[in-house]
C-alpha cells in the first residue's frame, strides 16, 4: 500500500510539469554529495557512484529530468557542478580520503562553470546551490572555532552565490542545511554531540542568508532544516518505515547497491541510505519539495485572471443592457433587469465554471441618453488539477451609460469591485499531500467604453464595432498555513497587480423580427498589458523575497458573440446570450446569460 501511495503521489506530480518546464531553459547544480550525480562514477565499479542506494538516481537527476533536462555530472560533459566531499572554498574535502579528498570547491565549481559559458549564466536557467555540510563536518571538533569559521565561510558561500547573480543567473535555489544533528550520524554522538550538530547547522543557515540579504543577492530559500524535521517527526505519513537507521548497514552509501540494503525495498521506505545522505526514496521527496516551491508561483500568479476575464464579462452586458434601453426605453423611463449567466473558462489550464448573478436598473435620460447602475456577484473555483485550486467570490457596482444618435452609439461603463480569494495549493512529498490554504481580499476598477456604427437596410442592420477597456486589479499579499502546521512548504506572497487593457474591433449585425431580435458579433481582441509576469514571494527559509515567473492570458483572441432578445408579455423583455473565445488552445472562455427586463 505505500508503495502504490507513492507512484500515486508521483502521478500527480507530474500533471503539473509542463507548464513549469516551460518557465526555464536549463538546469546548473553546484554542490556536495547531497547534489552529485556521480562525480566519481566513472573510477567505481559500474552500478555505484552516488551518494544514496545506488543505482538509484538522487534529486537533482529526478528533478531535471522531470524538467526535461538532465543533471550530467560536469566531469562527464553535464551542467551538474557538485562534487561530493566539497567544501565551499577550502582543500581537502571531506572525508579527506581519496575520492572525497580532492573535491573541487564550491568555489571551483563556479569557476568551472563561468569558464565553461563565457562567463555568462542563462538568465532562464535554474541554478541550485546546496553547499556547507561539510565544512560542518570540519570545524565540528573544534567548538571554539566555530562561530568563526562559519561567518568566514557563509560569507564565501554568499560571494559565489552573488557571482551567478552577477553573470546573469536570475534563479537561483539555494538550499539551507539539513539538521545534521537530527541524522543517524548526529545521533551516533551522542546527546550533546547531536545539539552541537544542529547548533552548527543552524548557524551556518543564519548567516549564509543574512550574508546574503546584506549584499542583496536574491535568491530562492529552500528550507531542508525544517523538511527533514517534519519528515523524522511522521515518516510513514511520508512513505517511509524508518528514519532513525541507514539503509546500507555499515556500507558507505557512495558503494551501497540492494545486495547491501539492511531490508528489502529500504532503498525506498528508508530515509537514510548512511549517516547522512538520503536513499532513493529520500532523494525523491527533496525533489518533490523543490517542484512545489517553483511550480507555486505559476498558479498563485495566475489569480488575478480569472477577475479580468469576469469584468470582461461584466462590461459587455452592460454595454449590451445600455444599447437596449435606448432601443426599447420611453424617455423618463426607469426599468429593472436581472440576469443569471454561467460558463467554463480555462487560461492556461486552469478550468472553471464561474456562475454569476446580476441586477440592475436604468432610465431614459432623453432621446439621446439612458444611464444605469448595477451590482454583480459571481463565484468560481478555478483548478489546479493535482495541485488544488482557489475559490473566488467578485462583487462589483457598476456606473453605466449609453448615447445614440442616429446610426451611432456609444455606450460606456465604470466598475468598482471587491475580491475574496481563498486558495487551496498542494503540495505532494513522498506518499504525503500537504495542503497550503491561503486569502487575501483583493480589489478591481475597470472603466471601459464602447462604440458602433449601425448601417440599415430595412429589417437588417450591421456595422463597425470597437470598444476599449482599461482594468487594475490587485491582489494583496498573504501567508500561507500548512493543514498539519509544517512550515519547509509555506510560502508568503507579496501583492500582485494586474493591468489589461483590452482594444477590441470587429462587426455586428441584428435582425428585428417581430418580437424578437437576434444579433450576432465578432471581434478581434488583444490585452497589450498581458503576458508573463513575476511574483514574489519567500518561504521559512529566509526573508529574502525573490520573483519567480507566472503568466497570463495570451495577449489576442478572437471572440464570437451571438444571441436573441424579445418582448413578452405586454412589457418585459426577455434575452439570451451566449460569448465565446475560438481558436485559442491556452484560453477557452465560454459564458451563456439569460435576462429579464421590465419597466417600472
Amino acid at each position: 500500500m505505500p508503495r502504490m501511495r507513492v507512484i500515486a503521489a508521483a502521478v500527480g506530480a507530474l500533471c503539473s510539469l509542463p507548464a513549469l518546464a516551460d518557465e526555464y531553459t536549463n538546469t546548473y547544480f553546484f554542490g556536495d554529495s547531497l547534489t552529485d550525480s556521480g562525480f566519481y562514477a566513472p573510477a567505481l565499479p559500474p552500478g555505484t557512484g552516488r551518494f544514496t542506494t545506488n543505482p538509484g538516481p538522487v534529486w537533482s537527476e529526478v528533478l531535471a529530468e522531470r524538467l526535461g533536462f538532465s543533471a550530467t555530472p560536469s566531469n562527464q560533459g553535464g551542467t551538474n557542478f557538485a562534487a561530493g566531499g566539497a567544501r565551499v572554498s577550502q582543500l581537502p574535502g571531506i572525508p579527506p580520503t581519496p575520492p572525497t579528498a580532492s573535491a573541487p570547491p564550491l568555489r571551483t565549481q563556479v569557476d568551472a562553470f563561468l569558464a565553461q559559458s563565457g562567463g555568462q549564466a542563462d538568465r532562464n536557467a535554474l541554478h541550485f546551490v546546496w553547499s556547507g555540510a561539510n565544512d560542518i563536518f570540519f570545524i565540528a571538533s573544534n567548538p571554539a572555532a566555530a562561530t568563526a569559521y562559519l561567518q568566514t565561510t557563509t560569507a564565501e558561500a554568499a560571494a559565489e552565490i552573488a557571482r551567478l547573480s552577477a553573470a546573469g543567473a536570475r534563479h537561483i535555489v539555494v538550499f539551507n542545511l539539513p539538521d545534521i544533528g537530527a541524522t543517524p550520524f548526529g545521533a551516533s554522538q551522542g546527546a550533546a554531540g547531536a545539539a552541537g550538530l544542529t547548533s552548527l547547522s543552524r548557524g551556518y543557515n543564519q548567516f549564509l542568508f543574512t550574508s546574503l540579504e546584506a549584499a542583496g543577492t536574491s535568491v530562492i530559500g529552500l528550507d531542508a532544516f525544517s523538511l527533514l524535521n517534519e519528515v523524522r517527526a511522521d515518516p510513514a505519513r511520508y512513505g517511509f518505515v524508518n528514519a532513525t537507521l541507514p539503509a546500507c548497514g555499515a556500507t558507505a552509501s557512495l558503494v551501497c547497491t540492494a545486495m547491501n540494503l539492511v531490508a528489502p525495498g529500504a532503498d525506498q521506505n528508508f530515509v537514510f541510505a548512511d549517516g547522512v545522505h538520503p536513499t532513493t526514496g529520500g532523494h525523491r521527496l527533496v525533489a518533490d519539495y523543490v517542484e512545489g516551491m517553483l511550480s507555486a508561483p505559476g498558479y498563485v500568479g495566475q489569480l488575478a485572471e480569472a477577475p479580468v476575464r469576469n469584468q470582461r464579462a461584466l462590461s459587455a452586458q452592460l454595454w449590451r443592457n445600455a444599447a437596449d434601453a435606448l432601443e426599447h426605453s420611453a424617455i423618463g423611463q426607469v426599468s429593472g433587469w436581472a440576469s443569471v449567466s454561467g460558463g467554463e473558462v480555462d487560461i492556461l489550464d486552469v478550468d472553471s465554471s464561474p456562475a454569476a448573478l446580476a441586477v440592475g436598473g436604468e432610465r431614459r435620460m432623453s432621446e439621446h441618453a439612458v444611464v444605469g447602475a448595477a451590482l454583480a456577484y459571481s463565484r468560481s473555483s478555478p483548478d489546479w488539477g493535482a495541485a488544488g485550486g482557489y475559490r473566488l467570490k467578485d462583487l462589483a457596482l457598476s456606473l453605466y451609460g449609453g448615447y445614440r444618435d442616429g446610426a451611432l452609439s456609444i455606450t460606456g461603463s465604470a466598475s468598482f469591485s471587491k475580491l475574496d480569494f481563498d486558495t487551496r495549493r498542494r503540495v505532494a512529498l513522498g506518499a504525503a499531500t500537504r495542503v497550503h490554504r491561503g486569502s487575501a481580499e483583493g480589489s478591481r476598477f475597470a472603466l471601459g467604453a464602447q462604440i458602433a456604427y449601425a448601417l440599415e437596410h430595412g429589417a437588417f442592420s450591421h456595422g463597425p464595432v470597437a470598444s476599449l477597456l482599461y482594468q487594475h486589479v490587485t491582489v494583496p499579499g498573504f501567508d500561507e498555513q500548512a493543514n498539519d502546521g509544517s512550515v519547509s512548504s509555506s510560502l508568503s506572497y507579496r501583492s500582485q497587480k494586474r493591468r489589461s487593457t483590452m482594444v477590441s474591433a470587429g462587426w455586428q449585425a441584428r435582425l428585428k423580427a417581430g418580437d424578437w431580435t437576434p444579433y450576432a458579433s465578432i471581434l478581434l481582441n488583444r490585452d497589450g498589458q498581458a503576458g508573463n509576469r513575476s511574483l514574489g514571494m519567500n518561504g521559512s527559509a529566509s526573508t529574502i523575497t525573490y520573483k519567480l515567473p507566472t503568466q497570463s492570458a495570451p495577449k489576442s483572441y478572437t471572440s464570437v458573440n451571438v444571441g436573441v432578445s424579445g418582448k413578452i408579455g405586454n412589457a418585459m423583455r426577455l434575452g439570451f446570450d451566449v460569448d465565446t473565445v475560438v481558436g485559442k488552445k491556452d484560453l477557452k472562455d465560454t459564458r451563456v446569460t439569460a435576462s429579464l427586463r421590465m419597466p417600472f
